[in-house]
């Protein structure tokens, strides 16, 4: 019965002869889930959001692009980032850590003038820097206003996601790497981010998710999933 959700999520994680905490298995369970949400939603002849309890009909997205091409000039990645605001976006994002620091500042600056000082800009850096370095880069993009900036450290370094997040300005985003209640309550636990932006499939699906959003709210943390 695919509206005995709990019980088959339970069932998947509990089958193994040892329960795991985060990898393949896990992602395999969320990308289950989300399909039987899907069957229940269409049962119902209602959207998943409003059978989980809708709380609004729109929702603010943002254009990620930024990335780094072979030849692409930071003349090139401002006209994208221009681009995107042209087709009616108000927050962008772009990806920093794959030149050094004085280079993707730069980038950072002709990214802000590109877009203007009303559209939000996000940084990610995909985990690429240590602490240190991650407070250092912030410090020196602090001032063009970055509306968040994700992933500075390693996925498991939540002391030093805590570093940088006591540090700098700019709100710290973390956790998209990171797998059910029991990993977000750690990364919670250590006060390692502004804003949790978990990926639903890799934190075992909806069921789960709702879960670690509810444990979220406990600490006053907002979410703003990854890549859905």
């Amino acid at each position: 019965n695919p509206f005995y959700l709990e019980r088959i999520w339970d069932k998947m994680y509990r089958q193994w002869r040892k329960p795991v905490a985060k990898g393949a298995v896990i992602q395999a369970i969320g990308a289950v889930d989300i399909a039987i949400w899907d069957i229940v939603g269409k049962a119902l002849g209602k959207p998943v959001y409003q059978v989980l309890g809708g709380f609004t009909d729109r929702v603010r997205v943002y254009a990620a692009g930024g990335y780094y091409e072979e030849g692409k000039t930071t003349s090139d990645l401002a006209r994208e980032m221009e681009g995107y605001v042209r087709e009616g976006f108000r927050a962008v994002k772009m990806k920093v850590g794959g030149e050094p620091l004085a280079v993707d500042a730069e980038r950072v600056r002709a990214v802000r003038e590109a877009v203007g000082a009303k559209v939000d800009l996000l940084i990610d850096a995909n985990n690429k820097w240590n602490a240190y370095e991650a407070i250092r880069f912030g410090r020196a993009v602090e001032k063009y206003d970055i509306f968040w900036f994700e992933e500075p450290v390693e996925p498991d370094d939540f002391a030093g996601c805590a570093e940088v997040r006591q540090a700098l300005d700019i709100p710290i985003v973390a956790g998209e790497n990171e797998f059910t209640r029991w990993g977000c309550r750690e990364l919670l636990e250590a006060r390692a981010a502004d804003i949790l932006n978990l990926d639903t499939v890799i934190a075992g699906g909806v069921t789960e998710y709702r879960k670690i959003a509810a444990l979220a709210s406990a600490y006053h943390v907002p979410v703003a999933p990854h890549g859905n």
